[in-house]
């Protein structure tokens, strides 16, 4: 499966991959500040498997959810926050187990 091997992919490719025109990705680039590709030396975006499952999120939300732009962002947003929150979470447990082994 080609789309697993590469790191990197240009903005035709993503399109491709996601069924959508290259205009929107850059679209969503500008209001979506968790869809960040990076830039080559040439200045083309180089689109990672992360912002393509970023990316397939905002078209779910959009298409599937009916969600405008404004609400897209927010549930975004706050997916982003619960999964740092589990994050913290996970490390504080973490820390409690070891205190408690020591004891």
């Amino acid at each position: 499966m080609e789309s697993k091997t590469k790191l990197y992919y240009d903005t035709n490719e993503v399109a491709e991959i996601v069924k959508c025109e290259p205009s929107a990705l850059r679209f969503w680039e500008k209001k979506f500040p968790q869809l960040s590709p990076k830039r080559d030396a040439r200045n083309r975006r180089r689109y990672t498997e992360r912002d393509i499952e970023i990316i397939k999120k905002i078209m779910h939300q959009r298409e599937k959810q009916g969600r405008t732009l404004k609400g897209t962002r927010e549930q975004l947003r706050r997916k982003e926050q619960a999964e740092l929150m589990v994050q913290r979470l996970m490390r504080v447990r973490k820390f409690l187990v070891e205190i408690h082994d020591s004891l």
